[in-house]
């Protein structure tokens, strides 16, 4: 325990190990308020894991789009090469992207979990594949892996320690190591009953494809782990990042640069509703590399009996056309929307350029049409 008057307080452990800090703040009256624990390990510094995207669109991913990436490691507690055996990457297409639940759940936890058995005391006791004092990790796994209960319980065992289950020798107790640590080994463990279920890392540098059909809402995510060597009874650590790239199709969010056309909010979707008078809204930045059209969602209660022009331009209202097209009246006259299909002039610089859409009603049209969604397509 450490006490100051300052806001700022300055500690260093000497001795490798995991700790839990929490502050207490006091006030004149004796008033107090605790934080919460942060866990924190001394003794090893946590490895920086780089994602470079090195080709194709920066802003989305496009359907059947070649993506090359490379992943690299700094780690300073290590001079030594980066060792492709720790090094795990993924791609997943998933809604609902959430960078630190990503990392909450681990990538690359299996990996993670093998290497803390080795850099933990964990090895004085098991193996992975042999008898040592205690059951081998396998056994272990082929026990437990299909109980519906196998990681509170193991989580348990690990924590409180005991004997009795595989002999008479106690298993130490381990309760105050990181809920993060103890999930990785978990896996690691229940993962060696069924390593055909395990999926195989990507290299550290490749190219993919992305598929032709996703879900609207899905985000292309690449994520990958590091774990470093440790030391004599200096545990290893677990580094992770990841880069993602939404779906080509945008919904408003009510907040884009505008004017005349005017937003409405129903069902909990935002509509871009054009205007009398020749307007226009703004969307991006976004890289328009490998775009070449745009596909606007437009739905009516009337349907428009003249049509309405539609124009997308260039970093401004004024800037360069990059396409033009009209909206024209439906042949089905019950039909509630279409598809507005705008051709684009490729814009190849690689930079990061907002497109404005601008729409002018044909003379004597008076129909009011709603745009409820922006797609940046291949063709």
């Amino acid at each position: 325990k450490q006490e100051t008057k300052e806001a700022v307080l300055d500690y260093t452990y000497t001795v490798a190990g995991d700790y839990k800090i929490s502050v207490v703040a006091k006030d004149d009256k004796d008033a107090s308020s605790k934080s919460d624990a942060v866990e924190i390990y001394a003794g090893n510094e946590t490895p920086e894991v780089h994602i470079e995207l090195k080709s194709g669109n920066k802003s989305f991913f496009l359907p059947g789009q070649s993506i090359s990436y490379t992943v690299s490691v700094t780690d300073k507690g290590d001079d030594s090469k980066m060792d492709p055996a720790n090094l795990f990457v993924a791609v997943d297409y998933m809604q609902g992207y959430d960078k630190a639940a990503i990392a909450a759940n681990g990538v690359g936890a299996n990996i993670a979990g093998k290497v803390l058995t080795q850099t933990m005391d964990c090895k004085s006791c098991h193996k992975e594949a042999e008898k040592s004092i205690g059951p081998a990790f396998t056994l272990v796994s082929e026990k437990y892996a299909k109980s519906p209960d196998v990681v509170n319980y193991l989580s348990q065992k690990i924590r409180k320690g005991g004997a009795g289950v595989w002999g008479d020798v106690a298993m130490a107790a381990h309760p105050n190591i990181s809920q993060t640590d103890l999930h990785q080994i978990i896996q690691y463990v229940i993962g060696l009953s069924n390593k055909s279920a395990s999926k195989p890392s990507l290299p550290a540098s490749a190219t993919i494809v992305s598929p032709v059909n996703t879900k609207p809402g899905t985000s292309l995510v690449l994520s990958a782990s590091y774990t470093d060597k440790g030391g004599n009874n200096i545990k290893a650590l677990t580094g992770r990042n990841s880069a993602a790239l939404n779906a080509a199709t945008f919904a408003f969010t009510g907040k884009e640069k505008l004017s005349g056309f005017t937003v409405a909010n129903f069902n909990g979707n935002n509509y871009m509703i054009t205007p009398a008078k020749p307007g226009w809204f703004a969307v991006g930045p976004v890289d328009f590399t490998g775009v070449a059209a745009l596909n606007l969602t437009a739905g009516w209660l009337a349907a428009p009996q003249f049509g309405i022009d539609f124009e997308a331009r260039l970093d401004s209202e004024n800037g360069k056309l990059l396409g033009k097209v009209s909206l024209v009246p439906p042949a089905d006259k019950k039909a509630h929307g279409t598809m507005v299909h705008i051709r684009l002039i490729a814009v190849t610089d690689a930079a990061m350029h907002r497109i404005y859409i601008l729409a002018k009603r044909k003379e004597k049209e008076t129909a009011t049409v709603g745009l409820t969604a922006i797609e940046f397509a291949v063709k």
